[in-house]
């Protein structure tokens, strides 16, 4: 499926199967991108459609300038939605997956902008959604400005903050300015309580045979822990194994992702995993040693990646990757606001239909609420 816009840019809906031809292209688009999005580069969203969403219907919708891709983007459309009730297309997204923001090239964001709604106009002239997006970033305000010049009406749902980190003042500085004196004196005093057990070190892996070790010790961890009772830990299932092993591995690809673990005489304690795209680092993952929960152990390795991060500047930002609070905020100062982007494509009476799906998005969100609230009980 095919179309040329009057400025000459091609809007190109893919089938899946399609991707890996494109891997230069895509792997220089991540390069030069407006905004850095992990989730949907090669060595991350590859994996996940190979092994947790096998099977999945996924379009590609590309947009390019002669033989340059400018705009990337995966959607999932639903079989049959309801106007006013459900969305018709999503940007896609799995449990993995913590930003749908497309991939545009900065130095066309606006063209490319254009370019994605109007691959989505073909697919479909109903409500669309991109969940979790920077609401506040260069893409998602281009987003918003393309969709005005088509007289498509938007909405920004389900707002939070994520935590982020960017690089600058010296760990020290760092710690004085952001980290509360309280917060430092129990990390000291964690520190001196581990080390009276055993020498306690740093080990950081991020390429080759090394790497997939440490990436099976954070599985290790992860499975040990309350995940793996619950049957969530990625170690649990072999799709989400495999997913893990190749995307945190990246096996083939230099410098895509790192794992940093915290080691108690030798001993694995606490792992991170960070996946890289462009200039920022995703730390995706995150798993500790339950027996040293009260040695705050995963908060010892988040410590110790900062002033790595601070001293090394191996990233120009780091990303927290969550879905909201999270006990990182208390080290990390930065915010990037998140929300979902709601927008109608309808031909006709499109602002109602947006209306109506917000209103029943919110009716739902405190149903659920409530819901929680009662099971607590």
């Amino acid at each position: 499926m095919l179309t040329r816009n009057g400025s000459g840019i091609a809007t190109i809906v893919m089938d899946q199967t399609m991707l890996p031809g494109l891997l230069p292209q895509w792997n220089d688009l991540c390069r030069r991108s407006a905004e850095d999005n992990v989730y949907y580069a090669p060595h991350y969203m590859l994996p996940l459609l190979d092994t947790v969403a096998a099977g999945a219907d996924v379009r590609i919708l590309t947009a390019w300038d002669g033989d340059r891709l400018i705009a990337l983007l995966p959607v999932t459309l639903k079989g049959v939605a309801i106007p006013g009730v459900s969305a018709a297309a999503t940007a896609w997204r799995t449990n993995y997956t913590f930003n749908c923001l497309p991939l545009l090239d900065a130095a066309q964001t606006e063209a490319a902008a254009a370019a994605m709604i109007d691959a989505l106009a073909m697919l479909t002239r109903a409500e669309c959604v991109f969940p979790e997006v920077n609401s506040s970033g260069p893409v998602c305000l281009a987003l918003q400005r393309a969709l005005a010049a088509r007289g498509a009406p938007f909405a920004l749902e389900r707002q939070f903050e994520r935590a982020s980190l960017s690089a600058g003042p010296t760990f020290e500085e760092h710690m004085a300015s952001h980290v509360s004196a309280k917060r430092r004196r129990e990390l000291a005093r964690n520190r001196r309580r581990l080390e009276e057990l055993g020498q306690l070190a740093l080990r950081t892996e991020t390429s080759g045979p090394d790497l997939a070790q440490a990436v099976q010790a954070f599985l290790a961890l992860e499975a040990g822990g309350w995940k793996g009772k619950r049957g969530t830990a990625l170690a649990c299932d072999a799709g989400t194994r495999a997913f893990a092993e190749r995307a945190f591995g990246s096996p083939g690809v230099d410098n895509a992702s790192r794992v940093d673990l915290l080691l108690l005489a030798g001993k694995p304690i606490a792992a991170g995993v960070i996946v890289f795209s462009g200039h920022t680092g995703f730390t995706v993952k995150g798993a500790y040693d339950e027996a040293y929960a009260s040695y705050g152990a995963g908060l010892l390795l988040e410590q110790e990646v900062i002033k790595s991060f601070l001293t090394g500047r191996w990233a120009q930002r780091l990303d927290a990757a969550t879905n909201g609070s999270h006990v990182i905020d208390a080290l990390w100062p930065d915010r990037v606001n998140v929300a979902d982007l709601v927008f109608s494509l309808a031909r006709t009476g499109a602002s109602l239909r947006l209306k109506s799906l917000t209103g029943f998005n919110d009716k739902l969100r405190e149903a659920k609420s409530r819901l929680k609230t009662l099971l607590k009980r």
